[in-house]
Parts: C-alpha cells; structure tokens; sequence
C-alpha cells in the first residue's frame, strides 16, 4: 500500500494548516499512533507552526511507513513540503500489533492494539526515540528531552530510526527531526490501554517541550544557507 491508496479508505483523512517555516507532522495520527496528531497540532497552534496529518479512524490500523509517505500521491502533503523549511514528525511506539484468539462464544476475536507487554518487556515502555538529520535540531532535541522527562530513557544514534534521506521528515530544505514517543507520554496510558487520548497531565508537558524545539527550530531555519 502507497498514501494514494491509503487516502482512499473510509474515514481517512488528512489535515493541512500552513503557518510558519516550521512544520509539525503527524504521518500515523487518529487510531494507529494514537494521541500524536493531537500532540502535534496543539503544538503546532502554540508555537504558530505549520501542520500536516493523515488521521485513521477507529476502525483502522493501517501501518504506512514513512517512507511510504510519497508526496507526490497528496496535493495537501507536497504544498506543506513545499512550505516548511525545517520539520518535526510526531511518531508513536509500543503495542503496534495486534492480538488474534478464538473464543468459544464469539469466534474469531481482534483486539487491535494486542497485549498491554511484550515478549520480555516486564513494565511500561520508558524510551524516547529521536532521528533525523537536522543535527543541531536533534542535539537541542536529546538535550531538552532528557531534561524535562528524567524518567525516560532518551536514546541516542544507535537506534536509526527517521535517519533515511527519503524520509518525509528530511524533505524540506533544512531535513528535520523525528520524534518517536511510548504510550505513557502520548495521554494513553502506559501500557496503551487508555482508546481515548488524554489532553493533560505529562501530554501538557509533551506539548510544551515540542513548542520549544519549534522555537528552536525557527532559529535554525533563520541561520540555515539557502539550499
């Protein structure tokens, strides 16, 4: 499957508000990475920032990966591209499966977003992965996270993800930063187990953290040479 494809579904839609030079994406927003187009549109409104999405409905979990992402499949995608110079995508992690089991009542059973643990996992998911390959931004990044989220684990470059040149987060003029959040820092838990999104409480401080590395970003794509 391609975005062309995934644009098709029922009940898939996308989210474009043009701001700034500073773009917050949310490429798995609504019911696959739940809670990160949320995050990242209440950041995006806070900091005056750009903002694109492609929200799944409840009743779908289609895993497109970035790459996957082509612009030229979204008139709304190529115009934030197009726009932005330096860009920030909202990513999810944890419980990206889902569990299957006959039930002597029911028959076939999907639970969607499959076990609260994983394999040898034995507590709630504690990292923060960051990518891209806007290296100043993600220094700011990994500094400023690892501050305001002492009990995360803010990983460093030995965990690629969001490094890919084709990744959408490296598209604009200036590439950008990935940031791939767990259940317990996107308002849903942490184990995952909440449907719905939270808005506040450690989601208010996500918010926050993200508004300031727009600011910071905003200051990098002022100094960048023109590509």
């Amino acid at each position: 499957m391609d975005l062309a494809e995934l644009l098709t579904l029922p009940g898939v839609r996308e989210e474009c508000v043009l701001r700034s030079n500073v773009g917050f994406m949310a490429l798995h927003g609504g019911s696959q990475d739940r809670g990160t187009d949320q995050i990242a549109s209440r950041a995006a409104e806070q900091a005056g920032a750009s903002y694109y999405t492609v929200v799944q409905p409840a009743e779908l979990r289609v895993h497109l990966t970035s790459r996957r992402h082509n612009p030229e499949h979204s008139a709304l995608f190529r115009a934030f591209l197009r726009h932005v110079d330096i860009s920030i995508s909202v990513h999810g992690y944890g419980r990206d499966g889902f569990a299957l089991w006959i039930d002597p009542d029911r028959g076939l059973v999907i639970e969607p977003y499959g076990p609260a643990i994983r394999g040898n996992q034995s507590g709630p998911l504690r990292g923060i992965i960051l990518g891209g390959l806007n290296v100043d931004l993600l220094s700011a990044a990994r500094q400023l996270l690892h501050k305001r989220f002492a009990d995360y684990h803010v990983a460093d470059g030995r965990v690629r993800l969001g490094f890919h040149p084709d990744n959408p987060v490296n598209l604009p003029s200036a590439r950008g930063i990935q940031v791939e959040l767990p259940p317990g820092l996107r308002g849903i838990g942490e184990f995952g187990e909440d449907p719905v999104p939270r808005h506040d409480g450690v989601v208010t401080e996500v918010v926050a953290a993200l508004v300031e590395l727009a600011n910071r970003a905003s200051e990098l794509a002022r100094t960048s040479p023109a590509p």
